[in-house]
């Protein structure tokens, strides 16, 4: 009889664990609760939230958990490679955790701002089609801030299209102070 109420004690613990992991995975891979992550990482890290909010929804339409032919993962589409790139301590699979990935595709973006001297259009073609083909493209020249360099990728449909898609025409390749 003593041993009874220890484990009616433990099967509630456990049924009462399982239903707050249920709602917490329900709340993190809501569709509404992803594009306000979306929004909420975009504004900590200080990337024009209306870009960074195209950007996800062109790379996945918001879905955690779609992957592309080329193995890219998640949200931001990102790939293993390119997240250990990004964040050494990466561990596989981890791509697929909403806030986590949403997290590695802005430091991404960060670091591709610093490098193409937050230049939004060099910045979006760095991430739709990689860092070394951009930097081919625009070797020799001086990186203007505010330049819209469209032209450079009318050539790729692909991420000329990607660009488009994201950066409306009245924005231009500037980051918001």
């Amino acid at each position: 009889m003593g041993k009874a109420k220890p484990l009616k004690r433990r099967k509630r613990w456990l049924l009462s664990g399982l239903i707050l992991l249920s709602i917490l995975v329900i709340f993190t891979f809501n569709p509404l609760s992803i594009r306000l992550m979306t929004l909420g990482v975009a504004v900590y890290y200080n990337i024009e939230p209306a870009v960074f909010y195209r950007l996800i929804n062109t790379e996945s339409a918001f879905r955690s958990f779609a992957i592309s032919p080329k193995q890219a993962v998640g949200l931001g589409q990102m790939r293993e490679n390119t997240a250990r790139y990004i964040h050494p301590e990466y561990r596989s699979g981890m791509l697929f955790v909403p806030l986590y990935n949403l997290k590695l595709c802005a430091r991404y973006i960060k670091y591709l701002q610093k490098k193409y001297n937050k230049n939004w259009t060099l910045v979006l073609a760095a991430y739709n089609w990689g860092e070394t083909n951009v930097d081919r493209r625009v070797r020799g020249m001086r990186i203007e801030t505010g330049k819209d360099y469209r032209h450079l990728f009318r050539d790729i449909r692909e991420t000329s299209a990607y660009i488009d898609k994201i950066l409306k025409r009245d924005t231009r390749s500037k980051e918001k102070p």
